[in-house]
């Protein structure tokens, strides 16, 4: 009877006691630079894939913070997801700061270079100023959200909440003493060392680190998420703003579907898309569009520079309004402003010379495009005949007396279908 027991006992084991999945496969993932909407779909994406092979996910970490949503749904998914995943804020002297500090905070394990800090969660104005009422709901808010994930993850309260109450950064080794972080790694290598045999309880399940020779798998971002990366940097985002501007008041110079138009459109579609995860102010994005609508009104009416002025005076404003945030990674370069605003005026200036040169330059089409071309009289015009005008039999009259047939001949005035014509100087004929 109790060797029954024994075999009931085993069979059932499996099912008393949680399932242990052996973790020998570690997907490399790499943020370098501000999180924001790429970097939280490139995240997202490539956990999931990790989920569906059980292996773990190491995401080396050297940001100095990003967007409130996309830290949220970064974390939202590491804490949710079926497999450990480890943050190391890697290389020597990498940070992680703002949002990268509360990301750290949230994955199953986490690690720090020597050199490397963490901190600095303030949360940051992105938009118009905000009052003081305003600014302590938001620091309430997540303080209370710094609190939860380091009571879930096991992690020192009191110093996650003074990341963000009083902006304190802490360096590799203050960060372990404090408990804020695991390990400390001088290299991936030696972290898999350290982290080697641990177990991780997530979701009901005992995962076992094998990562001393675990397979590593990196995943970069793809050519499309590194394109989108970039161009969402506020910097590139207003350079293809401009850019787009530009091609269009070109376009409208010169009509006609042309490189310019097509340009000017791929451009701005693309600074739309990366500006919408910016915080714009509207009043800044009129100022720069108001202002280009007057340089091209200027190469219109041609006021004396007074329109041309005023258009590069409100981009120059409009663009330093454009993007209101005390975050530095957030805002453009002034140096890039002021590079754009000489651009600017050197471009007007180019428009300005060739829309002067079109008006002066000769009419070459229509009737008044035969004033001044020359030709040979088919025949004897005393004072009418007729003369061959650019590849054109016409009737003519000329305003000299007879001109002998063969002689050549110039248009100085045209009435309906008649030209008139006079001979051209034997001087001319010998040059």
């Amino acid at each position: 009877m109790k060797k029954i027991f024994i075999i009931i006992f085993i069979l059932f084991l499996p099912f008393i006691v949680n399932a242990q999945t052996t973790i020998d496969e570690i997907y490399i993932l790499t943020v370098d630079g501000t999180i924001g909407p790429p970097i939280a779909n490139y995240i997202i994406d490539r956990i999931e894939k990790a989920e569906a092979v059980d292996a773990a996910v190491l995401i080396e970490i050297n940001t100095p913070g990003g967007l409130d949503t996309s830290m949220r749904e970064i974390i939202q998914k590491i804490m949710n997801a079926d497999v450990p995943v480890i943050g190391y804020v890697t290389p020597e002297g990498a940070r992680a700061a703002s949002a990268g500090a509360i990301i750290m905070l949230a994955c199953d394990i986490n690690a720090m270079t020597p050199t490397s800090s963490i901190g600095a969660a303030h949360p940051v104005s992105m938009g118009a100023k905000i009052d003081s009422t305003m600014e302590k709901k938001i620091v309430n808010d997540m303080l209370s959200y710094v609190a939860s994930i380091a009571q879930k993850t096991g992690r020192n309260e009191e110093i996650a909440k003074k990341m963000v109450s009083e902006s304190i950064s802490l360096h590799a080794r203050e960060a372990l003493e404090e408990n804020v972080i695991n390990y400390v790694a001088s290299s991936r290598k030696e972290l898999f060392k350290q982290i080697d045999s641990s177990e991780i309880i997530k979701n009901d399940r005992v995962f076992i680190m094998r990562t001393e020779h675990a397979d590593v798998i990196p995943h970069r971002m793809n050519f499309i998420e590194k394109f989108l990366y970039h161009i969402s940097n506020p910097n590139i985002a207003y350079i293809l703003l401009m850019l787009g501007i530009y091609g269009i008041i070109a376009e409208f110079s010169s009509p006609g579907i042309g490189f310019a138009g097509v340009f000017g459109a791929i451009s701005l579609l693309l600074a739309f898309f990366a500006l919408s995860s910016l915080p714009i102010n509207i009043v800044g994005l009129l100022l720069i569009i108001v202002g280009f609508i007057l340089i091209l009104l200027e190469l219109r009416v041609q006021s004396s520079g007074i329109l041309g002025i005023g258009g590069v005076v409100g981009i120059v404003l409009g663009s330093m309004m454009l993007i209101q945030s005390k975050a530095p990674f957030l805002r453009i370069s002034l140096s890039l402003i002021i590079g754009v605003a000489i651009f600017t005026i050197l471009f007007f200036l180019l428009l300005a010379t060739l829309v002067v040169k079109v008006h002066k330059s000769k009419v070459v089409t229509g009737r008044e495009g035969e004033i001044g071309e020359r030709g040979l009289a088919r025949t004897v015009l005393d004072p009418e005949g007729q003369v061959f005008v650019r590849g054109e039999l016409w009737t003519a009259i000329s305003t000299e007396g007879k001109i002998d047939a063969n002689e050549p001949v110039e248009v100085v005035k045209i009435d309906n279908l008649t030209l008139w014509v006079k001979r051209v100087s034997s001087q001319f004929e010998n040059s």
